[in-house]
Order: structure tokens, then C-alpha cells, then sequence
């Protein structure tokens, strides 16, 4: 009986001891940053986050913050869609208490927007497109991409894309940016295109898009290399 609760003892204390040189030899994974990419309409900024989210197996947030948005605020994606990077009238905001279920106010969307893009910075390793989440991550922890290009590339970008001619392309590209600027200084008071605001810029009329992608790249792999002393 003692010889056998001695084997047991001794088969815990070797199983004990296997495990805590697992655990010693194990390496916790680094944090990975992420990318928080803003980009002109028309520039190419959301093929650029694919392409990167695929080449550096990253996770892709786009259209995908709206997702999350609706599940923390219980709304459909519909709903919050109507908020997306634009800026509601007064007014609206005013008659949003007699508009029952459904309804999410600016400041509402905005702050499930800072919870989710806190949720995906906490996680790393992922490409966020656009909401001004360059503007709630961290310095350090994440790389601040502007996407852009001259207008008239543009402009003949989006006509190509939505087949429609140039001078709809104009008007139609001059709305959503003009949503965007209005959003951002609304409720971040930044102007969208202040390079300050970012690590990178990337132009696509000269880089081309796998151009930036690679200088994109080359800068989050250095953010991601362990800092020499």
C-alpha cells in the first residue's frame, strides 16, 4: 500500500514537473498590432486591406465593424448602416427619442464604435478599414495608413466600378467624401486628409496597388520586430 501511494506520488511529481518545463519552454505568442486604414473614395483602400489581410494573415474589418456595432447595440446591420461615416442633421438626433426601437443616435453608434474597435485593437492582429479607427488606437500598437490618390484617378476609378461616366463619378465621389470629412470633424474634430493623424501615406496613382501593399507591409513588419537596444 505505501509502495503504491508512492508510485502514485511520484508519477503526479514527474507529470508536475513535464508540465512546468511545457509551460517554462513554451513562448506566449507576441501581440500582434493592427492596421487602422483610412483611405480617399476611390483610392483603392479597401482592395489594399484585403490584399493585406490575406498576405499577412490578418483579420479583415470593413463592413465588418457594422456587424459588430449592430450585435453590441441589438440593432440590424441595416439600421447602423444609415450612421456609417456620415453625419445625421440635428434634427434627427432631436426627434430620436419618439422614434422608438430601431434607432441608434450618432453618439450611440459612436460609442459602440470605440468599444469594438477597442475589442479588435485588444485582439491585434488585424486590418481595420475607415470609421476613424485610425484615431482611437494606440500609438505603438498600430499602424495609421492613409490611402490616396489624385482626383481625376479617382474619379475614373469609381466611374470604372460603378459604371457610370465621369461627371456622375465627380458628383457621386464628391458626397462621400464630403459624409467622411463632415463625420470625422463632427465627432473627432480632425480634418480626414491631416497627415499628421498617420504612420503612412501611400499613393496608389504612383505606387500602384501592390506597391503599397508592399510598403504597407514592410512597415507593420517593422512595427512588429522586437525593438534593439
Amino acid at each position: 500500500m505505501t509502495t503504491g501511494n508512492r508510485s502514485i506520488e511520484t508519477q503526479v511529481e514527474e507529470q508536475s514537473r513535464r508540465w512546468r518545463l511545457e509551460t517554462l519552454e513554451r513562448r506566449p505568442e507576441p501581440h500582434r498590432p493592427v492596421i487602422a486604414l483610412s483611405r480617399q473614395h476611390g483610392a483603392g483602400g479597401e482592395e489594399i486591406a484585403s490584399r493585406l489581410a490575406e498576405a499577412l494573415s490578418l483579420r479583415l474589418f470593413d463592413r465588418e465593424i457594422l456587424h459588430h456595432i449592430a450585435d453590441s447595440a441589438h440593432l440590424r446591420e441595416q439600421a447602423v448602416s444609415l450612421l456609417d461615416e456620415r453625419d445625421r442633421p440635428v434634427i434627427d438626433e432631436w426627434l430620436a427619442p419618439f422614434a422608438g426601437e430601431g434607432y441608434l443616435t450618432h453618439y450611440e453608434y459612436l460609442h459602440h464604435l470605440i468599444a469594438v474597435v477597442a475589442a479588435i485593437s485588444r485582439q491585434g492582429a488585424a486590418v481595420m478599414v475607415g470609421r476613424g479607427a485610425h484615431l482611437l488606437v494606440r500609438p505603438g500598437e498600430a499602424l495609421r495608413v492613409m490611402v490616396v490618390a489624385p482626383l481625376d484617378a479617382r474619379v475614373a476609378a469609381v466611374a470604372a466600378a460603378e459604371g457610370v461616366g465621369l461627371r456622375v463619378a465627380r458628383v457621386r465621389l464628391a458626397a462621400v467624401e464630403a459624409e467622411r470629412r463632415a463625420f470625422l470633424r463632427k465627432y473627432f474634430h480632425v480634418e480626414a486628409d491631416d497627415p499628421a493623424q498617420f504612420d503612412l501615406v501611400v499613393n496608389t496613382a504612383s505606387l500602384g496597388l501592390e506597391g503599397a501593399v508592399q510598403a504597407v507591409r514592410g512597415a507593420f513588419e517593422s512595427l512588429c520586430a522586437p525593438a534593439r537596444v
